[in-house]
């Protein structure tokens, strides 16, 4: 999202507490739900990853993302999209590549190299890196903070907001039961980059 009025750019990381920081710029949960009158924001809904929102116009501009723990945020992916998500291309995805796995997070682990093109999963650090791998964005914020770093947020751009609201979370077990030593381990592997850059720690327990 590239507001104007706000001279920023918000890079939606999904499921990360993006269509929170949305609603707070005055925008609807859903796509299909926006009538266009806020004129001075581009691409509001999507994903996209930064450097493709970058232009030499809006070099000044403020850009800010949040991020999560990396394992929070595959098995929160994982059972939102397993109940079908919030449109038919998430629904569609489950239907078609979900679907095999009946509900089971740890099975679907097993297999995690063939997902990780889908948005859900990339990694975090693919939405926010340039083609040499630098972090480009001026601030990242933590989902785990969000409500005080989204004040950070909205203080540096000026943006008067309550605090945020809790929109489009996923039903899931507590994480700490979704994984085991060996599912962690892999997720870890596969994510070494997010944990890396975005400086998550990954404990894991001796078999």
């Amino acid at each position: 999202m590239i507001s104007h009025l706000y001279r920023c750019i918000f890079t939606h990381v999904p499921k990360t507490g993006g269509k929170s920081v949305l609603a707070a710029f005055g925008l609807p949960m859903l796509g299909t739900e926006y009538d266009g009158s806020l004129t001075h924001i581009e691409n509001p809904y999507g994903h996209r990853p930064l450097r493709n929102e970058w232009k030499e116009q809006l070099a000044d501009y403020f850009c800010f993302a949040i991020v999560r723990d990396p394992l929070e945020r595959l098995a929160s992916a994982f059972f939102y999209l397993d109940a079908g998500g919030c449109n038919r291309f998430d629904a569609a995805y489950r239907d078609q590549h979900l679907s095999v796995y009946r509900g089971n997070f740890l099975a679907f682990v097993e297999k995690l190299e063939r997902h990780i093109d889908h948005d859900h999963f990339r990694p975090q650090s693919w939405w926010l890196t340039s083609p040499e791998g630098v972090l480009l964005p001026d601030f990242i914020g933590r989902y785990e903070t969000l409500q005080s770093d989204f004040a950070n947020i909205a203080s540096r751009i000026g943006l008067e907001t309550p605090a945020l609201a809790h929109l489009n979370a996923s039903r899931r077990p507590p994480v700490n039961t979704c994984y085991t030593v060996q599912a962690r381990r892999k997720t870890a592997e596969i994510y070494a980059e997010d944990f890396r850059l975005l400086e998550y720690r990954c404990s894991i327990p001796v078999d």
